[in-house]
């Protein structure tokens, strides 16, 4: 698909994080104000989103890593060093063309 549109991946960024702890902040979240949490935000929805990641998309990061294009960011960082650990990457990421 890419290809065909003239584009290409260059990099992949990925989000280095712990399933059980995320599930359970979407647990916390739902007892601290249960009226504020979206309908799609529970814990089986989270888990099943987890799983699909874990089955069709996590296979592809040796692939990438193979190309050199595979940066991991420790996602359970706060968010202002996630944030600059991507952009960290992204300058320094250069187009292959």
């Amino acid at each position: 698909m890419l290809k065909a549109r003239g584009s290409r991946i260059d990099g992949v960024i990925e989000l280095k994080v712990d399933d059980e702890i995320l599930v359970k902040r979407v647990e916390s979240r739902i007892r601290q104000n249960p009226g504020a949490v979206r309908a799609d935000d529970n814990p089986e929805t989270l888990r099943n989103r987890l799983s699909v990641y874990h089955k069709n998309t996590a296979p592809l990061l040796e692939f990438y890593k193979k190309q050199g294009k595979l940066s991991s960011v420790d996602g359970m960082a706060p968010i202002q060093s996630v944030a600059d650990a991507i952009r960290l990457i992204l300058a320094l990421l250069k187009p292959v063309r």
